[in-house]
């Protein structure tokens, strides 16, 4: 690594959500540090001595100001003790289209003013390129019909789920947080709204849903949120598009589900409608046999009689 890479001034940012915006606007004219894996809640973070000294050096910090940041931020500022360090807040939700324009630009605002750079007309794609996914998921939501259909979600994807159209019938919150009742409450709601997507967030947890969505007949999603976390997910367009993509494929798949046990069922009520039929035939058959039977004694009858009648009449002419 060559004198000037090193010299490069560092910009940290508490998750990748920051990180990758700041990346798509700068791009290698910075050293990015993000604090948080993306795959991981920032709730679960760990400081590390890296994070510390990179801390200590950077002439920038992007932050959210979300609970999931506070038990360690502050600490670490503190054990970093960068007294020059500039600390921007980029409030407000970010895994919507609109809360990722705002992002953009609380941050490309900033990174102008700090460095000296003009950033517009990177801003102008980067925004242009939301627009476009946002339009994109829009026009596939409006063709699958996805207001008729209701899900559950963990609560930290409601924003996103709510802006695709869906009807959301109950969201939760991280499992480990609920009681016994509580999940048998999100049962009892799937059932009585016919909820089609049961949907958890990848950094809390990628099983818990699974179990509620065998329980109700739903199918069971996965959605990211932070970019980076998942192949194809480098930055917030490319997530919303990942995750649109998720929930489009399992409603079809799900409606696929109901339309085969729907056409199932009917089958097997043809079945018992001819099974229904073919008893009544096997008793009519069984009536018509012993109609025959009773004809055939009858016949046979008659014939004794008439033998007996014939042998009565010989005898009366022999005597």
């Amino acid at each position: 690594m060559g004198q000037g890479d090193q010299e490069k001034p560092i910009v940290v940012c508490t998750t990748n959500v920051l990180g990758s915006i700041v990346r798509d606007l700068m791009g290698d004219s910075v050293d990015i540090t993000v604090l948080v894996n993306p795959s991981l809640c920032p709730a679960d973070y760990d400081i590390k001595p890296g994070d510390i000294y990179a801390l200590s050096k950077a002439k920038v910090l992007f932050y959210h100001g979300i609970p999931g940041e506070n038990p360690w931020l502050n600490n670490l500022l503190e054990a970093a003790g960068n007294k020059q360090l500039i600390l921007v807040k980029v409030a407000g939700t970010y895994n919507t289209p609109e809360g990722a324009k705002n992002c953009i630009k609380i941050i490309a605002g900033n990174l102008s003013q700090i460095f000296g750079v003009d950033l517009s007309s990177r801003m102008s794609e980067l925004l242009n390129e939301i627009d476009s996914v946002a339009g994109q998921i829009q026009y596939r939501a409006h063709s699958l019909r996805v207001g008729n259909f209701s899900i559950i979600c963990m609560h930290w994807q409601k924003a996103f789920v709510e802006w695709v159209g869906f009807k959301v019938a109950a969201t939760y919150r991280p499992p480990e947080q609920l009681s016994a009742s509580e999940i048998a409450s999100l049962i009892d709601v799937a059932r009585k709204n016919n909820v089609a997507l049961i949907i958890d967030n990848l950094q809390v947890s990628a099983e818990f849903g699974a179990s509620i969505a065998s329980e109700v007949g739903a199918i069971h999603v996965v959605l990211t949120n932070f970019p980076g976390a998942i192949p194809g997910t480098e930055n917030l367009a490319k997530m919303f598009r990942y995750n649109a993509d998720l929930l489009f494929s399992a409603l079809e798949r799900w409606s696929l589900m109901k339309k085969t046990e729907t056409e199932l069922e009917a089958l097997r009520s043809q079945v018992e409608n001819l099974r229904s039929m073919l008893e009544s035939l096997i008793a009519e058959n069984e009536s018509l046999k012993n109609q025959a039977f009773v004809y055939q004694s009858v016949l046979a009858v008659i014939a004794v009689a008439a033998i007996v009648e014939l042998i009565m009449l010989l005898v009366k002419k022999s005597s």
